[in-house]
């Protein structure tokens, strides 16, 4: 618990909740679910913790935005430091569905679901790959639209959409010498999403959705339909797209050719003031495959519309390379859901919900950081990816020599304890192998620190 109350210290330690004491008992509270985070809260605390844990989330001035601040000054401090960082903007749904005490919740999936949209900024590094934080987060119910409704009259309401525009401005100013690239998938294809990126100094990668008219020269003087110009470009280069499962569908490989070219991207009709608004310069990228396999039913095509020049054949493929990196964020969801069981939590207002779930939004980022340093940094000293209890439990478990041990062999060795075989053709752990050898890894851990308490005694 030593190095977990350093960490939670660092992530939480600042947070302004009205008093010392409560910030304490935050840091504390932080601790113990970060070593056991898909346990239930009464698994975790005695009575008297978890009294106290209930108590601080009940509390007006334990909110997110409270909460996970000093979360979010530390990740964008570590942004400041490095000249390239793509923040990976996206939308997961929270189901609450089963849980019918809850007030507060909105509607989500086919409208009789109920949960909550949770909109999460990621900060990666995207070479080598590394995750620096969460540079903002947002949590919200879902409203219904009003009947009737205008394309006029919804551009000058609060609306869904809102939350990309917001997750970029939130982010902040880069300093001189950095490049933040904001990278997200088709729902944030909204013109105030480019212009909120290219007012706070922002590049932008985004997956086009919309058939919307751009300029395609530069004297503007004549426009075509963005996803139409895009299928007429030709290839520029070939290459290969490592395309992850998802369901039945299995992971495999895809040739593709890309394309770009220039473009201009006006405020389209309705935007308020649309005169006045700047017309954006942007490249319009086309990564396709010509050729799919008889067995694949959707070949894959990206379109993506991105404010960085993009102009050679390895312009193309490291745009490829960013818009792959927001798989990152995915995982990031998968763990929130699975690994910290966010779903199963029981508060029965969203405001408490909304304080509990900051919490283990800051740990879930803890853990996808550990299997990005597998691929990232394998070689690297286990330090940089473990506690010494944790590798010294490691170590003692599996027969190895502490001094020698690397970040591939702690991760595959706490991927063993979870189910992974490590036979040569199973490449590397997957998520679920790892969370669950994370788990009995903290329980080890336990066991461990215990015996070596001097304060206790045995027979």
């Amino acid at each position: 618990m030593t190095e977990l109350m350093e960490w939670a210290k660092h992530h939480f330690g600042t947070a302004q909740l009205g008093s010392a004491r409560r910030t304490r008992r935050l840091v504390q509270s932080a601790a113990k679910i970060a070593a056991h985070p898909e346990k239930s809260f009464p698994q975790i605390f005695d009575w008297n913790e978890l009294r106290a844990f209930y108590g601080l989330c009940n509390r007006p001035e334990a909110h997110l935005q409270s909460i996970m601040k000093p979360h979010w000054e530390n990740t964008r401090a570590a942004m400041a430091k490095e000249p390239l960082v793509l923040i990976l903007h996206d939308t997961t749904e929270l189901d609450f569905s089963s849980h019918h005490k809850l007030e507060g919740r909105g509607q989500i999936g086919n409208e009789r679901g109920r949960g909550f949209l949770q909109h999460n900024s990621l900060a990666i590094v995207p070479e080598p790959r590394r995750v620096l934080g969460l540079a903002y987060q947002q949590l919200r119910a879902r409203q219904p639209a009003p009947l009737g409704e205008s394309t006029f009259q919804r551009k000058r309401r609060p609306r869904e959409s809102d939350l990309w525009y917001q997750g970029i401005r939130a982010a902040s100013r880069p300093p001189e010498g950095c490049c933040w690239v904001d990278v997200a998938d088709r729902a944030s294809d909204d013109y105030e999403a480019m212009r909120s990126a290219h007012e706070v100094g922002h590049h932008f990668l985004f997956r086009a959705n919309q058939n919307r008219n751009v300029f395609v020269t530069a004297a503007h003087d004549r426009k075509e339909p963005l996803l139409d110009f895009a299928r007429t470009l030709a290839g520029q280069s070939v290459d290969t797209v490592e395309i992850p499962g998802r369901g039945s569908r299995p992971p495999r490989s895809a040739q593709v050719s890309l394309a770009g070219a220039a473009v201009w991207v006006p405020a389209p009709a309705g935007t308020p003031k649309q005169r006045s608004q700047p017309v954006i310069p942007a490249w319009v990228v086309r990564i396709w495959e010509p050729k799919p396999p008889a067995e694949v039913k959707e070949p894959l095509e990206w379109i993506l519309i991105c404010s960085v020049p993009t102009t050679t054949a390895k312009d193309l493929r490291t745009r490829r390379d960013w818009y792959c990196g927001r798989w990152t964020v995915e995982t990031f969801h998968d763990i929130e859901k699975n690994g910290c069981s966010e779903e199963e939590r029981r508060f029965e207002k969203a405001e408490r919900m909304d304080a509990c779930l900051a919490v283990l939004s800051v740990v879930a980022v803890r853990v996808l950081q550990l299997r990005t340093l597998l691929d990232s940094s394998p070689a690297a000293p286990a330090t940089e990816a473990a506690t010494a209890s944790e590798i010294g439990v490691v170590c003692r478990h599996f027969r190895l020599r502490v001094p020698d041990l690397t970040v591939r062999q702690f991760v595959h060795s706490v991927a063993k304890l979870g189910g992974f075989l490590g036979r040569r053709h199973d490449g590397e752990p997957g998520v679920r192998a790892l969370w669950r050898g994370y788990q009995r890894l903290q329980d080890m851990v336990a066991g461990y620190e215990l015996r070596h308490d001097s304060h206790v005694g045995y027979t």
